[in-house]
């Protein structure tokens, strides 16, 4: 089929595959390529994310679809070592600290208009923890840290930030 550009229509005539994208740029199979109500995008010759429109199995590629984002396979995350105190959620969904003394932790930059989770890694070596008003405990009652050891934190908002359900995981052996 012939490329056609048209300016109200926009370009057709250009489906391409993984291994050779319709739109590409010097090289020959990265770029975007289109099929039967999808739009995918290919790096050296395997597509990776797939916009789709009919429910399609994600064979473990990167889907947006009418239900949102799914994702088969594994989700990656940045560490995130943190050297002050405040949880920046703009900077990853995983964040190690050591404290060494007493320790007020904030949150700030949480998303909004969807739920948002991350884990704390916390390596405590004394003193203690203040959490945000906005962080709930299970019967309202942080664990109790033992010094020497990592901890776990698993924090979940729904509500843009102004509750996060948590749970701990406490003592680790260093």
């Amino acid at each position: 089929m012939p490329l056609r550009i048209h300016g109200s229509n926009g370009i057709s005539g250009v489906d391409g595959t993984a291994s050779a994208p319709a739109v590409k740029g010097t090289d020959t199979d990265t770029g975007l390529f289109f099929g039967n109500n999808t739009a995918s995008i290919a790096a050296a010759g395997t597509q990776r994310l797939l916009v789709d429109s009919s429910g399609v199995d994600l064979n473990g590629k990167l889907v947006v679809d009418a239900n949102g984002l799914n994702i088969n396979g594994n989700f990656v995350s940045n560490v995130v070592a943190m050297t002050a105190d405040d949880i920046d959620c703009s900077a990853g969904n995983y964040f190690t600290k050591t404290i060494n003394g007493n320790t007020t932790f904030t949150i700030s930059n949480v998303p909004t208009s969807s739920a948002f989770a991350f884990v704390l890694e916390l390596t405590h070596t004394s003193g203690t923890v203040t959490w945000p008003a906005s962080v709930k405990f299970p019967a309202a009652t942080p664990p109790t840290l033992t010094a020497g050891k990592t901890h776990l934190f698993v924090l979940v908002s729904d509500d843009n930030g102004a509750t996060f359900r948590t749970n701990a995981v406490a003592d680790f052996d260093n």
